[in-house]
């Protein structure tokens, strides 16, 4: 992030901060509990925000160099992605020509070919069929261009890789990000190395659990045991992109760092956690310690009060030793409670609340402007149409 755009945030921050107040809109939203129980809403989400517009897939620190992979899922389509030797970076269907099965598992380095685990079918990094073991005149009256892995609209930008798997095009990712795509490439995330991914169900509907990432107002009491400890619920500041925003959770140490040290050396990535949530499902966090962190939030394909959430973890380097592996390890375990313990623990509580027919609305308050920011963008895609 560029030391200018660091000193705005740091400047407002310290505006509100001595006025002892934070960012404010000029009204309360009121929420009426069927966005987050109504099953035809449900679906209309899933055809037009999971389906047709750019779904973030991974980092390209996912697949940094020829010949790498990761097999994703994005809501109930399995993705393989492929940087091939020309550097360009391909989506496929993670399904076998022959009868479906899965080709790819993780992350890897197939050697340059894919080998289907059922039959043994084999496909090099473009996808195209190379090979039928044993079988080959089996499946003579089948044209073998037409046998290649079914491609996926994918596309990459500003370290990210997005996928469109309902649309036959692939996206303008960069026009999506816009502004907020220049500034994402300024931390260099292709640079990460992957260390670690956790999938988890959530008995809670895949909005309310995204609820979580878009607001800091309840880190003083839900985390006050955690990283309450270190940061402040208030002043916080979010900036929309479009439909995207940057928020940030500034550390209870910032109020001194501003007085000690000097404007030139003003350090917003040591004294805070820089959250980007891009619409409408991804989250990417930049805590103090140094690692990134991808978070999507997938809505079940049946119940609307269920969602899969998956938290990839990127160290900023290597872990070439056991006291550098330890020290990412301890703090896989300490995202994990803090995330998918208090604060997904809650969201699954709030959901049975509204299941109970009792609630008729959620107020997303004035000083929670990314919160409010995110169900308008998704009440306006819903209408666009």
């Amino acid at each position: 992030m560029r030391h200018e755009t660091q000193v705005d945030l740091f400047r407002r921050f310290l505006k509100l901060y001595q006025d002892r107040t934070t960012e404010m809109l000029p009204s309360v939203r009121r929420t009426s509990v069927d966005v987050y129980l109504d099953p035809d809403r449900a679906a209309t989400e899933r055809n037009l925000l999971f389906r047709g517009r750019p779904i973030i897939a991974a980092l390209s620190a996912d697949v940094p160099e020829p010949g790498s992979c990761v097999a994703v899922e994005i809501g109930d389509v399995p993705v393989l992605l492929v940087r091939g030797e020309d550097t360009q970076v391909r989506a496929f269907l993670n399904a076998c020509r022959h009868r479906g099965s899965r080709i790819a598992e993780g992350h890897g380095m197939p050697g340059r070919v894919f080998s289907c685990p059922f039959h043994a079918w084999t496909y090099d990094l473009n996808g195209e069929l190379l090979g039928q073991p044993l079988a080959r005149e089996a499946f003579d009256e089948c044209d073998p261009s037409e046998l290649s892995l079914l491609p996926i609209p994918v596309a990459e930008a500003a370290g990210l890789i997005a996928v469109t798997p309902g649309a036959s095009e692939p996206p303008d990712l960069a026009d999506d990000l816009g502004g907020i795509g220049e500034e994402l490439d300024e931390w260099n995330l292709g640079d990460f190395r992957f260390l670690e991914e956790r999938v988890v169900t959530v008995a809670a509907n895949w909005k309310l659990v995204y609820d979580t990432f878009l607001e800091g107002y309840h880190i003083f009491s839900l985390h006050r045991r955690t990283v309450g400890r270190i940061l402040l619920s208030t002043p916080a500041i979010g900036d929309a992109f479009g439909h995207h925003t940057r928020s940030v959770v500034f550390g209870k140490d910032v109020p001194r760092h501003l007085r000690t040290t000097h404007e030139d050396e003003w350090d917003l990535k040591r004294h805070a956690s820089i959250v980007y949530q891009l619409f409408p499902n991804t989250v990417i966090n930049l805590p103090q310690s140094g690692h990134a962190e991808l978070w999507q939030v997938f809505p079940d394909p049946e119940r609307t009060d269920r969602c899969r959430v998956h938290l990839r973890f990127y160290t900023p380097g290597p872990v070439d030793d056991e006291q550098a592996e330890a020290f990412w390890r301890a703090n896989v375990e300490f995202t994990h409670n803090v995330v998918l313990v208090e604060d997904f623990g809650q969201q699954e509580a709030i959901q049975r609340n509204m299941s109970s027919g009792l609630m008729t609305e959620v107020l997303h308050g004035r000083n929670e402007p990314p919160l409010q920011r995110f169900h308008d963008a998704i009440d306006a895609a819903l209408t666009e149409t």
